[in-house]
């Protein structure tokens, strides 16, 4: 593998030897140390044979005096490409300045990806991100990644673990979230006890540390103690002379009621397509866009569609260039009247994707009290939706002294 690069690097000829004093020329040519590879035969006093370029000058005396022929068949390496460029410069400076172009655009980042993120929105990352000059165009080594990490863990407490790493041209931030907000760790937050963010009425609590103030079937409310980081130390007269404090951990569960309401007209307006339809590329790099090709939307009423696909050379190798189509699609509007089946099953399905918008929260759904009537015009879905869920947030608490006033208690 070395001595194919050297040899393209120092550049080496295929040559074909004619003559009548072949071997002759062959002595003379190992005599003088000039090497020839994958000799072979073409014929009677005919033979093929590789040479590099530096021997090639060499041969030439060598040749005259065996009175044999040497033709060259094939140029190959590094020195014929360079006079090749010289030949097509236009060619071999465009392609040296598209390098050079390629090598400046790997300073930066030009595509930010998130991932792992469900309460905290891509939006709301975004927002923060733009805030601290995190955006596309951001030069790389400008970009302190840990500090970046400790401080998106920070501003966002619902989560707990933060990644941040770039990978070609892209930044990419990996999250996870608390799915459990009570549970945290001691030894970062400190001794707190776990108040209701809730209200309604304690299903089921279990506790592993701390002391429970409610249990099953009490009701509560917003701010409520639920359990408290305050264990208190008992001897064997049943006498308190100490505290432990701890940070309060429990899975209490506790059945809440939502209010739900939605509504749908009977009377509407409604899209239909006539089959009309444009479309163009659009073609952005920064600030600069070009739509291929131009023309006016020739249509009254009409969606439009937009599918955005950013440039990329390998898997992480993301360019500022991005290709849109935007396909327009005319429709007419037309007045219609839903049967009392159709709004029904309208308002079926949004209560159906509410609901499962909850579950995805790891809510449990324990009772659906929501109807379905008729009032003038509308058809109105309206009614309690009972659920368990996990409640409790800490709240830090300071550590009191033993005084004879608090033993008395």
């Amino acid at each position: 593998m070395k001595g194919r690069v050297l040899s393209w690097f120092v550049g080496s000829l295929k040559i074909t030897i004619r003559g009548y004093c072949c071997e002759r020329f062959f002595n003379l040519c190992a005599y003088h140390g000039i090497v020839l590879w994958k000799l072979k035969p073409l014929g009677e006093n005919e033979f093929t044979a590789g040479i590099s370029l530096k021997n090639f000058r060499k041969i030439r005396p060598l040749a005259k005096k065996c009175h044999v022929r040497i033709q060259v068949v094939k140029k190959s390496g590094f020195p014929f490409f360079c006079l090749q460029c010289r030949k097509r410069k236009p060619l071999f400076f465009s392609a040296a300045m598209a390098f050079a172009l390629l090598f400046v655009l790997s300073l930066f980042i030009w595509d930010i990806r998130i991932e792992g993120n469900r309460e905290v929105t891509d939006e709301q990352i975004t927002d923060y991100l733009t805030d601290r000059g995190i955006v596309q165009g951001r030069l790389k080594n400008s970009v302190d990644y840990k500090e970046l990490a400790s401080s998106l863990r920070a501003y966002f407490p619902e989560l707990t673990w933060v990644s941040v790493k770039l990978e070609g041209t892209r930044l990419l931030i990996q999250l996870q979230e608390n799915t459990d907000p009570v549970l945290q760790e001691e030894g970062e937050y400190g001794p707190g006890d776990l108040v209701s963010d809730v209200e309604g009425t304690v299903t089921r609590i279990i506790t592993r540390s701390g002391t429970p103030a409610v249990k099953a079937g009490d009701q509560v409310k917003k701010g409520d103690l639920l359990v408290s980081g305050r264990v208190e130390l008992v001897n064997d007269a049943a006498e308190v002379y100490g505290y432990q404090y701890t940070a309060a951990d429990a899975d209490v569960y506790v059945l809440t009621a939502t209010k739900y309401q939605d509504e749908v007209s009977f009377d509407r307006q409604e899209k239909v397509y006539s089959g009309g339809e444009t479309s163009r590329i659009l073609l952005k790099f920064g600030s600069f866009s070009l739509g291929i090709p131009f023309f006016e939307i020739p249509y009254k009423q009409y969606d439009t569609v937009k599918e955005d696909r950013q440039l990329r050379l390998m898997e992480n190798f993301y360019l500022p260039v991005y290709f849109s189509k935007i396909t327009v699609r005319e429709y007419e509007t037309i007045d219609k009247t839903w049967t009392f089946g159709q709004a029904k099953a309208r308002l079926e399905a949004n209560l159906e994707n509410f609901l499962k918008k909850i579950q995805e929260k790891g809510v449990q759904i324990f009772q659906n009290d929501v109807k379905i009537e008729t009032a003038d015009s509308l058809c109105r879905a309206c009614g309690t939706i009972y659920l368990i869920e996990k409640a409790g947030r800490r709240v830090l608490i300071e550590e009191e002294p033993l005084t004879p006033e608090t033993e008395s208690e």
